[in-house]
């Protein structure tokens, strides 16, 4: 709507004057309304929901028919064919994951759900385990690329994942599914949606459970017998939407996951050795529009909480004792609003509180060498943002924004973007650039932490570090050819990161943590994809990225330097599916396991397969063969990955 009339502009006025439209003046966007998400809409880029034509920072959208095609089970098999981002998973399901996006470090990158931050403050380092997010509840995945900072604040460096649940709309329809495996998997999981009134709802439980593989493979068990590392995950949750009037609508969104797995952290073997977390996430929001929808504010409402306990025992393989408790909150209170200036232009603008606390507890011995963490911390901080995109006509499009954040006892960060891009509609060609700043606090524990030995020496925290920090661009081209049938694209980009955090040995065998120089990344996102014919889609993704560095240590290592994606899906009939996926690494530099040297490992390739039947309108099977050709490989050096696995399941729908 255009709102250049005297009397909506005096509206206006008047609203802002009011005491909650000064306080819209007082964030993060990307909780923005995602009920009714369309294909050709992006939510995390930008405060509002945005058409993808009009986005010029790299995206990538995983969508439910993505993901129920691949049967998709977890988010890092979503993820794991994404341009620029790379999974480093400590043997198989339920393992310690990390992400590092276009060469940054594993913390910095930020994970959202709904638009709400849940990395764990407990975290050593800042860094999300992405070990536990299973998909039952999920509706897509977007991935938003490169310095994002003036958006999302700290963390964003790298990229910016935001995983969006399903909302329940219509008659209500309920679906069990079951599914059994190799390697004693057996998957469960119970969804229900729909609409009561002017409410809709979506609720899923899911167990996820499975015997594992022994992730330390034989050439590191020297001798040791054979054992397998089992993970249990149990996750549910609840979202539901409600009308409350003509201008108001409210939503809320809470999953608990109760998850526990075995490890092995030392060599041979760690026959006793278990991981329990439990997370726990609410978000709610209440949004309104006014002035014929002009000015549409929200209040939102957030906090995350992780418990994570590591024990282990004596056994005839190790004997390490160890009962260490880790606790992370997060509270957060954002308001946000979005003007629309005129038809081709809208504005926002926010603020958002943020409270974060840590404790770290417990003792592990190793044998004589005993260690016992103690540290607690919380600390508040405050951010403003400002954004603004614009339009001309269908060719011109452009994003621009700013914030300032404020952490308690802490530097300040300014941080900007600006992306500009052009469409040529004549020839189906979209041209764009972006470039921005971005930084990430450090986290609690490399601040505050605090963990002494009998030897007398200790590992502390270091509160004159510097904050990390980023800067960086890209420039892509997309192109559409035979009505749009085959779309190739490519992105170059570059960034610069500075005083990235390294824990480093005293001479008095003190440890803590200091700023690294800085390092640069660059390289080249592409793809293709096709429809071949109506049935028979076919897409590549191929990333080449360079880390250029004076000195390479162990914290600028697990950047391949090579990774291809190779995906299709075939419906021969309306009743059928059929996929197949590949996935390339060449990985640049790892860190043995049992001497700590950098070295350089081989390239592995892993084919996946998955097919499902509709059998009757309510009885669907499913079929997947996981690493088809049983290949042996190390995501992390000295942590297998499983060989083959195959998966057979039916859901019922009623």
């Amino acid at each position: 709507m255009n709102i250049s009339s005297n009397k909506t502009r005096r509206a206006l006025a008047a609203a802002l004057a009011t005491p909650l439209g000064l306080a819209a003046f007082a964030t993060t966007p990307a909780s923005a309304d995602t009920a009714a998400i369309a294909p050709d809409m992006i939510v995390t880029a930008s405060p509002e929901p945005l058409p993808t034509k009009e986005v010029a920072s790299s995206y990538t959208i995983i969508t439910a028919a993505e993901i129920k095609a691949h049967q998709y089970r977890s988010i890092t098999e979503a993820l794991s064919g994404v341009p620029g981002i790379h999974l480093v998973q400590q043997g198989g399901e339920g393992k310690v994951t990390s992400v590092f996006s276009r060469g940054s470090n594993s913390n910095q990158t930020l994970v959202l759900i709904n638009g709400q931050n849940v990395t764990d403050p407990s975290a050593p380092t800042g860094a999300f385990n992405f070990a536990d997010l299973t998909l039952d509840n999920v509706e897509r995945i977007e991935v938003v690329r490169g310095p994002q900072s003036a958006l999302y604040g700290s963390q964003a460096m790298g990229a910016v994942i935001n995983i969006i649940t399903k909302r329940g709309h219509g008659a209500p329809k309920s679906t069990l599914r079951v599914e059994a495996g190799t390697l004693g998997t057996l998957n469960t999981s119970l969804t229900s949606g729909g609409s009561l009134g002017k409410t809709d709802y979506f609720v899923s439980l899911s167990r996820q459970a499975s015997d594992g593989n022994d992730v330390t493979p034989a050439r590191y068990r020297f001798g040791a017998a054979k054992e397998k590392d089992p993970y249990e995950n149990v996750t549910g949750s609840l979202r539901l939407d409600t009308v409350l009037n003509d201008y108001l609508t409210a939503s809320a969104f809470a999953q608990i996951v109760d998850a526990r797995t075995a490890l092995d952290t030392e060599l041979p073997e760690n026959l006793y050795n278990e991981a329990t977390t439990h997370e726990f996430y609410f978000n709610g929001e209440v949004s309104g529009r006014f002035l014929d929808g002009a000015w549409r504010p929200k209040l939102s409402f957030a906090f995350a909480q992780t418990n994570r306990k590591d024990t282990d025992r004596p056994d005839i393989y190790s004997v390490t004792m160890d009962d260490t408790n880790n606790r992370g909150n997060r509270i957060t209170a954002k308001l946000d609003n979005t003007l629309d200036l005129a038809d081709w232009n809208s504005l926002s603008f926010g603020g958002q509180f943020t409270r974060d606390e840590f404790s770290v507890n417990g003792s592990t011995d190793f044998g004589g060498f005993v260690q016992t963490p103690d540290s607690s911390k919380s600390e508040t901080a405050t951010a403003f943002y400002i954004s603004d995109h614009a339009t001309w006509g269908e060719r011109w499009f452009a994003t621009a924004s700013g914030r300032f954040d404020s952490p308690a006892d802490f530097e300040n960060a300014a941080t900007f973007t600006i992306a500009p891009g052009y469409y040529h509609p004549e020839t189906d060609t979209r041209l764009t650039v972006s470039y921005g700043t971005a930084f990430k606090v450090p986290s609690l524990f490399q601040r505050y932490g605090y963990t002494p030995n009998n030897f007398g020496s200790a590992f502390f925290g270091n509160p004159d570090l510097k904050p990390e920090r980023s800067r960086g661009w890209e420039a892509g081209v997309d192109q559409g050819l035979f009505d749009s049938r085959l779309r190739l694209g490519a992105t170059w980009f570059s960034s610069k990161i500075s005083d990235a955090i390294s824990t480093y040995f005293l001479p008095s065998f003190d440890s803590t943590t200091r700023n690294e120089p800085s390092f640069k990344t660059h390289g080249l996102e592409s793809y293709a994809q096709a429809e071949l014919t109506n049935a028979l889609s076919l897409r590549l993704d191929y990333t080449f990225t360079v880390v250029d560095a004076d000195v390479i240590n162990s914290s600028l290592t697990r950047r391949p330097r090579h990774q291809a994606n190779v995906s299709t899906v075939w419906r021969p009939d309306a009743l059928t599916s059929l996929s197949a996926e590949m996935q390339y690494v060449v990985p640049y530099l790892d860190i043995k396991r049992d001497t700590g040297a950098i070295f350089k490992p081989g390239s592995h390739a892993v084919f996946n397969l998955a097919a499902s039947r509709q059998i009757t309108e309510s009885i669907e099977i499913t079929a997947k063969i996981k690493n088809l050709f049983n290949k042996r490989y190390e995501p992390a050096d000295g942590f297998e990955a499983p060989g083959i696995e195959a998966l057979a399941g039916i859901a019922i729908s009623f």
